[in-house]
């Protein structure tokens, strides 16, 4: 089974106000932009996010596949 960090959540501060937002990996890979509760709307920089979490995942993946053997 692959390593995945899809349901794992991180903080999301806002630059207007400072308030964190939680919010999954899973979710932040398929959205641009976050409302905060200020008002304010936070982009994200979903294709960078999500390139950075998947050579993450792949690095896990491969150095998993090392223990193993």
């Amino acid at each position: 089974m692959a390593f995945s960090l899809n349901s794992e959540s991180i903080e999301i501060p806002c630059p207007q106000c400072g308030r964190k937002t939680k919010k999954t990996i899973g979710w932040i890979k398929t959205n641009s932009k976050l409302p905060c509760a200020c008002g304010a709307s936070i982009t994200l920089d979903k294709a960078k996010f999500a390139r950075d979490i998947a050579s993450f995942e792949k690095s896990i993946n491969d150095l998993t596949k090392k223990i193993k053997f």
